[in-house]
């Protein structure tokens, strides 16, 4: 409840994290929607909860992640909250 209010909350600075952070070409619209909220679930963590340790964050969605999709797709996740992470809690 807390992330569903919080990714609602802080969608355009989460997307814009996000946007910046994909390959050249890609854009938040091209993403499968269910990719698409795992990784904005997973950026909210990383910019609003502190007290949860980087990788248990990266860790948790990457399970998610990998529960939809295949392992290149769970990998895409897992570069794509890593290059957040660097950026938001560096």
């Amino acid at each position: 409840d807390d992330i569903v209010k919080g990714v609602d909350a802080r969608r355009d600075e989460i997307d814009g994290l996000l946007a910046e952070r994909l390959a050249a070409g890609w854009t938040l619209a091209r993403l499968d929607r269910t990719m698409l909220q795992i990784l904005r679930a997973g950026t909210y963590e990383l910019v609003a909860r502190a007290d949860v340790p980087t990788a248990s964050a990266i860790s948790e969605y990457l399970d998610v992640a990998h529960a939809f999709f295949d392992e290149r797709e769970a990998k895409f996740a897992n570069g794509v909250l890593d290059a957040v992470a660097k950026a938001v809690r560096s």
